[in-house]
């Protein structure tokens, strides 16, 4: 008996040390990691048989993530010149932090074995050019972000193939270029007294605005009439009407059983992550928007 309690002893202080190293390699605190451990263990037994919209579905609304409080610029709290520690922690998010830590959580359980530093290597990739954490790697505009998703074959748009009468669509070329973050850099915490950072900015607002030919959206007055177009996980982006910017907010797109849409998203307005109960409603009551764009995440099985 002595002796199978060593056994027993020595393979729990093992197994403790491969836990212990997959929590070095991913940046998750004690209560971070509890939470993804929830997260995995309520999802990933049955991820291999779920559909793809549905595990997304879940993931957005699971309760370790609805609840989380609104934090603005959460990724700029632990920028120090232009470096940036991956933060991948569940605590608070804006909008665009909500959407990746959703995707990235999915992708990871989708896969076999999902561990956290499999979950914050998907992130890494999600939210950096090239999946190396820093400040000048970051997309800083949503636009920049889903092209890099779509060249790398993580979502795919699909706001001119769900918009069926060209009457809804409308094209949007900002006049003076990509230029709201360096417009405003004098009001944003991250860019004041930061030269290297502001250049960072001014790069990729030059490089937006180069590209820009032109972008297609569904106009604010179609999209009840593009509706059964729209299902659970996909992406919607909600396009600007303010000088300089492309996307003013982001959130993922779930369904009750009766088919109704409704949003999960990081809100300001509510001050945590929210499901917004009707999403056409929540949709016409967004102020300085013109209407929206739909990404469509690919399953990562396939």
């Amino acid at each position: 008996m002595a002796g199978f309690r060593s056994v027993l002893q020595i393979l729990a202080f093992a197994l403790s040390l491969i836990s212990g190293a997959a929590s070095a390699d991913a940046p998750l605190s004690n209560a971070d990691q509890a939470s993804f451990d929830a997260i995995v263990a309520d999802l990933a037994p049955t991820a291999g048989s779920t559909h793809w919209t549905a595990l997304l579905q879940a993931t957005a609304t699971h309760p370790k993530l609805v609840g989380a409080r609104y934090e603005s610029a959460p990724l700029d709290r632990d920028a120090k010149g232009t470096s940036e520690p991956l933060r991948a922690g569940f605590d608070g998010f804006d909008c665009v932090t909500y959407v990746e830590t959703v995707l990235a959580l999915a992708r990871t359980i989708a896969q076999d074995k999902p561990t956290a530093a499999g979950y914050a290597d998907e992130l890494s990739r999600l939210r950096y050019r090239n999946g190396e954490p820093g400040f000048c790697a970051r997309q800083h505009y949503f636009s920049d972000w889903a092209e890099l998703q779509a060249n790398a074959g993580v979502l795919d748009e699909v706001t001119t193939s769900i918009a069926g009468d060209a009457a809804n669509l409308a094209t949007i070329r900002l006049t003076h270029g990509f230029d709201y973050l360096s417009r405003n850099a004098n009001k944003t915490a991250a860019l004041i007294g930061a030269p290297e950072r502001l250049a960072c900015v001014l790069a990729q607002e030059k490089s937006l605005s180069d590209r820009d030919d032109g972008t297609p959206y569904i106009r604010a007055t179609s999209l009840a009439k593009i509706a059964d177009g729209l299902q659970p996980g996909d992406i919607i982006a909600w396009v600007a009407d303010v000088p300089g910017l492309d996307v003013i907010h982001v959130g993922l797109i779930v369904a009750r059983p009766n088919g109704r849409l409704e949003l999960a998203q990081a809100s300001q307005r509510n001050g945590a992550v929210v499901v917004s109960p009707d999403l056409l409603r929540y949709a016409s009551s967004l102020r300085q928007q013109r209407g929206v764009r739909v990404f469509r995440p690919r399953d990562p099985r396939r």
